[in-house]
């Protein structure tokens, strides 16, 4: 149902994006690569595989890393292209510890080394500084507060050896829907049950936003590109409160509208199809979408 006037956004399709096998997970990684996880077979060897796909411009990139039986939910790469694969579960080993659900890959595909980042994960981003930010959901909120283990606090930083550096112990996190980590000096995120969408700065800045479950969202100055599922929303800021001006509908450059999967970071919006990915740029459309406002 629209709320707001309707605007079209148009994507681009993204010339190296396309699919060989089963889709596993789809990241952007904090320089602006575009990384595309895919479950392949290698016929040679027989068995599967995962290759991991970066992709900026037409350039792509492709590292292939042994299968395991980890259902790996979130893809992204350290700042000297080490790569981070990580499951939103875990699972409890038989003397009770957790057992690893990220890890860690050299461009060759080698591992290098895993550890838990606990349960419950809702988002993984990777700063330029290499500190990995972790939003949990409440599964792993709740089930983790009464470990007092580190999901829950709702949102969590470590560092590339995963100990932490950082736990939110400010905000009433009961389940992150959102994490958008532009900088290791700007990491935003958007959380229940308040509604409200939070920047960490220098100094944090608290908005409240609509009662809507988004799970993704891309950023430009005053404004913000929030989904979700199919209801996508563009809001202003008006002091501490984010407004929704626009309803979105995205569609091909050639004017066909367009559905499925959305990845968003910083300001850029990736959208995945069965078949390939299509992207743009907040920033770029920014002046046709608030034309009229």
């Amino acid at each position: 149902m629209l709320t707001s006037p309707l605007a079209h956004f148009p994507l681009r399709r993204l010339t190296a994006s396309y699919r060989n096998g089963k889709p596993v997970a789809t990241g952007i990684s904090v320089d602006g690569h575009i990384l595309l996880v895919e479950e392949t077979l290698d016929e040679a060897r027989g068995r599967t595989v995962l290759s991991i796909h970066q992709l900026k411009n037409e350039w792509r990139k492709t590292t292939i890393v042994a299968q395991s039986e980890t259902d790996f939910s979130f893809v992204d790469r350290f700042p000297d292209g080490r790569l981070l694969l990580v499951a939103s579960r875990c699972d409890d080993d038989i003397d009770g510890s957790w057992m690893p659900n990220a890890f860690i890959y050299d461009v060759q595909g080698h591992l290098l080394d895993s550890y838990c980042l606990d349960d419950g994960i809702q988002n993984v981003q990777i700063d330029e500084q290499g500190q990995i930010w972790v939003s949990y959901f409440d599964e792993g909120i709740y089930a983790d507060a009464m470990t007092s283990s580190n999901g829950a606090f709702g949102l969590v930083a470590f560092n590339d050896r995963g100990e932490v550096q950082y736990k939110n112990r400010q905000y009433p996190i009961d389940d992150c829907y959102a994490l958008n980590v532009c900088s290791s000096k700007e990491v935003w995120f958007f959380y229940y049950s308040d509604f409200r969408f939070v920047r960490i700065s220098q100094e944090d800045l608290v908005c409240e936003a609509p009662t809507i479950a988004f799970s993704q969202f891309a950023r430009h100055g005053e404004y913000l590109l929030a989904a979700d599922h199919e209801d996508v929303q563009l809001l202003k800021r008006d002091e501490t409160i984010f407004q929704p001006i626009r309803s979105i509908r995205f569609m091909t450059e050639q004017g066909e509208i367009l559905s499925g999967d959305l990845t968003m970071r910083q300001d850029l919006i990736v959208l995945s199809t069965s078949n390939q990915l299509f992207f743009g740029k907040l920033e770029r459309h920014l002046p046709a979408l608030i034309a009229n406002e």
